[in-house]
């Protein structure tokens, strides 16, 4: 796998990374220099309202760009928020850069998670092109005087915050290393590789080189970060991009073989891709294919740069094709209905989607299913959900949400998306109360709660995370209904607690979250957690949902 590719895989979990002494200016992506002056911007707030680069000038300002989708950005949420606690202050501001989703979804996902600082939705990609982000999550810091001092690719940490800022307030740039960038620096000496040669030696030299970014990969993925090992992406990046381009140059005049033209041709598509020359790399991806229809290299590049061009046509092609190499692929299928999604096809992205959930449905029902199988199920539901909402097909899309909690329920615990996705699930349905067409009203949703426990909490009880849409301000009365004797439910909000109902007040977000939980009358009775059902009433309308069952 090409390190250009694997990067890509950033969105779904490389870990933390800790700070290291400052030292020279790392690299950056094409065309964003640490050390200059940062990019200009202008965005919209969650809350309507406009923030400016020009207007916290004199300000060390954070940048978080993010997405709900991205499990590495909510992974990191919790260090963000402990960041902002620590640090955040007249001379610090924190905010967050959401490129892919709408102001909506990410009410719901800052409200459901308490976020204090500002969160804000590039709508039009302006923040995106102008900052070259590529990777989600990334994090940039600008120091007061205006200068960008770092870019952060990967699960930012308070530690790490905290170096930042010390640095970017002391007029320096930031600098990332550790035993592992060490090993991958000499893993991609530039000493090392000398491509010249007779044909058989050059062609020689680029596999070695290839295979060495493979191991880049795998050292990535298996590193620990916790244990003090920061990775510098751009920087390796950068690295192997400079050894791609010699081998490039060495490889034009002697590409005369299908082999040797076909490795050109994907290492020209890649060389592309790093500088952001959509159009150039899909060109190169192209002839690749043309040599080898089959290769799944060159399909998987013709999709990345066709999506970034927004050719849905040519993405949609290349993923019919990857389908068709790997028939009982989900994650194929699942690709394939988000971009004919995108081209608004959604019949086409339904037949899609339905061929997907047939496939995982059969994994994760079988008598030895694996973690890895619920997951994927629950990742499909959740992306036809998405799917839906774009339709505006609302119905289909909360039952698909509903779905992917229910799915989600199956999974341990302890596995690593089972509180990601179970959050993801109910936010999204939250996003369809808040987008519909009557604001005035309440509604609302349930899901298992995931947060820390608020004061007044029991241990041994069934909490759930009860969510409240409704215009800013509206207040609104909740009470449980339907409780079998003896057990009891119990409302927790603003750290109070309060007993069968409670009132309260909708914020500026229109969006309260709630915990719920229903206690039994003794321990064992907890096994057995019974369909209880929440009324929620604003002096015009009444909405009501039922408890999800546990287990």
């Amino acid at each position: 796998m090409k390190i250009t590719r694997f990067f890509a895989a950033l969105v779904f979990g490389l870990a933390a990374a800790l700070p290291a002494a400052a030292a020279e200016a790392p690299s950056t992506p094409p065309g964003l220099v640490v050390g200059d002056a940062a990019p200009a911007f202008d965005l919209p707030t969650i809350d309507g309202k406009r923030v400016t680069l020009e207007g916290l000038h004199g300000k060390t300002v954070i940048v978080n760009v993010w997405a709900t989708w991205c499990p590495p950005c909510q992974e990191e949420t919790a260090n963000l928020i402990k960041a902002y606690d620590q640090t955040a202050g007249n001379d610090v501001v924190f905010m967050g850069v959401d490129s892919t989703e709408t102001a909506p979804l990410v009410k719901a996902f800052a409200a459901a998670k308490d976020i204090k600082f500002l969160e804000t939705v590039d709508t039009d990609q302006t923040f995106a092109k102008a900052y070259h982000v590529k990777y989600f999550p990334t994090t940039y810091v600008i120091g007061p005087d205006g200068v960008l001092r770092m870019v952060y690719i990967d699960l930012v940490t308070p530690k790490l915050i905290a170096q930042f800022v010390a640095d970017a307030q002391a007029g320096r740039n930031s600098q990332l290393s550790s035993p592992i960038q060490d090993k991958i620096d000499a893993l991609l000496a530039p000493s090392k590789y000398s491509f010249t040669g007779d044909p058989a030696v050059v062609n020689a030299t680029v596999d070695r080189f290839q295979k060495a970014v493979e191991q880049v990969g795998e050292m990535i993925d298996n590193s620990d970060p916790i244990a003090g090992n920061p990775i510098d992406v751009p920087r390796t990046e950068a690295e192997e991009n400079n050894l791609r381009l010699e081998a490039i140059a060495a490889m034009k005049p002697i590409a005369s073989t299908h082999a040797s033209k076909m490795t050109l041709d994907l290492l020209l598509g890649d060389a592309n891709q790093y500088d952001t020359k959509w159009a150039d790399a899909l060109s190169a991806y192209t002839a690749a294919h043309m040599l080898d229809p089959k290769n799944e290299d060159a399909l998987s590049g013709m999709a990345f740069a066709a999506g970034r061009l927004k050719n849905h046509d040519v993405v949609i092609s290349a993923e019919e094709q990857l389908v068709a190499l790997e028939p009982h692929s989900v994650s194929a299928l699942v690709d394939l209905g988000i971009d004919l999604g995108a081209a608004k096809r959604f019949e086409e992205a339904r037949r899609a989607f339905d061929r997907a959930i047939v496939l995982a449905s059969a994994k994760a029902d079988a008598r030895h299913a694996k973690a890895t199988d619920i997951r994927m199920l629950a990742w499909a539901h959740l992306y036809y959900g998405r799917t839906e909402a774009k339709a505006g097909n609302l119905p289909a899309a909360r039952q698909q949400f509903a779905d992917a909690t229910q799915t989600t329920l199956r999974l341990p615990k302890t596995n690593s998306r089972y509180t990601i996705y179970l959050e993801q699930a109910q936010e999204e349905t939250v996003a369809l109360d808040i987008r519909g067409t009557s604001r005035t009203s309440a509604a609302l949703s349930f899901a298992p709660w995931t947060g820390p426990q608020l004061p007044g909490s029991s241990p041994d009880t069934a909490k759930y995370r009860l969510v409240v849409t409704g215009k800013p301000g509206q207040s609104v009365h909740l009470h449980a209904v339907d409780m079998p004797k003896g057990w009891i439910a119990s409302f927790c909000t603003d750290r109070i607690c309060a007993p069968l109902q409670v009132a309260t007040t909708l914020p500026d977000s229109g969006v309260k979250v709630i915990e719920f939980q229903v206690v039994p009358p003794d321990a064992k009775s907890l096994a057995h957690v019974p369909s209880v059902r929440v009324v929620v009433t604003d002096g015009k309308s009444t909405a009501s949902a039922r408890t999800l069952a546990l287990r």
